[in-house]
């Protein structure tokens, strides 16, 4: 996973075990947060969201046990991991803090190893949850309106042929048609999303303008139909990656920016190195209305019964791209403003990566149930 840039709540009231702490976050390139006893702690979960914490059990005026009771009951925070780290050495406390929920337990003193990988498990195993209930809920949602479509749209060209109105059967049909390729599309891009985790491959250099050809190429019926203006561009810089899954996250972006850019749509695309050399940086700018801020912290996150808002052409697309170019040792993202078009962008390395081995460690059954039940609501 990568987890960099995730936001760590450290709650510790001894004031230089936080702060050291923080600094070994931080150096790996971690956003900190930083309460001095449980009810801070509380506060500042409550605030700030973050995708972590990390808390000591003996404070003052709001213990470690206690925190993780509050966290427990609160449904907004309930699923954020929660590592305890202690001095003392309990079996009964250690107990006691994971039928509260924490997650892990480290011990003091601990070693910069030991913290950033716990942190790091944890992490992946949430981001693997959070993905476990995207899929849930595209399979109970995404898929159900198409499938009802297309049983509707079935059942219509029946009764049409039955009272032999041939015309309006064929209009049933070409409609029913389109809802089966509207769900074959979101089960390819569930199988794509799974197989990205799973699969490992060898990074070479990529011919960024042909790719970039062959994808356009794919899209040409979608933007003729759109009236898109396209901009090309010819000087790529060179950047290291898989081709296939590279060609996905273009036919994304670009299909994004013509179905949800201006009118026409004009779509411009771009590369180049970055100042230090190590990465290249690809775009595409569209000529929309553009994103706010709230916006665009949700583009590349899958669509939950939790999200508080759906925002056009953010879900399972947008989070196979991001997964794409993390595996692949870079990032992703979107620079935008209301009424300023968006700049959808991914980061590549411009040299070769030992890229990670695919990890799949299993859920737990309480967590595959849960999701069940999740998916058995929606």
């Amino acid at each position: 996973m990568n987890s960099s840039n995730a936001k760590i709540l450290i709650v510790e009231d001894d004031f230089q075990v936080r702060e050291t702490i923080a600094d070994i976050l931080e150096i790996n390139e971690f956003r900190t947060v930083l309460a001095g006893n449980g009810e801070e702690g509380l506060a500042m979960a409550k605030h700030e969201r973050p995708e972590l914490i990390l808390t000591d059990l003996a404070m003052p005026i709001m213990s470690g046990f206690d925190l993780l009771a509050a966290l427990r009951i609160d449904p907004d925070l309930r699923t954020i991991p929660v590592i305890v780290s202690t001095a003392r050495v309990d079996r009964a406390a250690t107990r006691r803090a994971m039928e509260l929920g924490a997650a892990d337990f480290i011990t003091k003193p601990f070693s910069e190893e030991e913290v950033l990988h716990s942190i790091a498990a944890r992490l992946e195993k949430k981001e693997l949850l959070d993905e476990l209930d995207a899929f849930a809920h595209t399979v109970a949602h995404d898929l159900k309106n198409p499938l009802a479509s297309l049983m509707g749209r079935l059942e219509l060209a029946e009764l049409m042929f039955e009272r032999g109105n041939e015309a309006s059967a064929k209009n049933h049909l070409a409609d029913a048609s389109k809802s089966a390729r509207r769900l074959n599309d979101i089960i390819e891009s569930l199988l794509v999303l799974a197989g990205v985790r799973r699969q490992t491959v060898e990074t070479l250099a990529i011919d960024m303008g042909e790719i970039t050809a062959e994808a356009l190429e794919r899209l040409e019926v979608l933007l003729q139909t759109q009236s898109a203006i396209i901009h090309p561009f010819n000087n790529w810089p060179t950047a290291f990656g898989y081709a296939p899954w590279i060609s996905e996250v273009w036919e994304n972006f670009i299909s994004n920016a013509a179905k949800y850019g201006g009118t026409p749509p004009e779509i411009s695309l771009g590369g180049e190195t970055k100042a230090d050399g190590n990465s290249a940086r690809f775009w595409v700018q569209d000529n929309g209305p553009g994103l706010d801020k709230e916006a665009q912290s949700l583009m590349f996150v899958p669509f939950t019964h939790k999200t508080k808002i759906r925002v056009k052409g953010n879900g399972m697309g947008l989070s196979i791209v991001r997964r794409i170019v993390e595996k692949l040792g870079g990032k992703v993202g979107v620079d935008s403003a209301p009424g300023q078009g968006a700049r959808f962008w991914f980061e590549l390395p411009t040299k070769k990566l030992a890229l990670d081995q695919p990890s799949a460690p299993p859920f737990p059954d309480a967590d595959l149930d849960r999701l069940k039940r999740t998916a058995a609501k929606d």
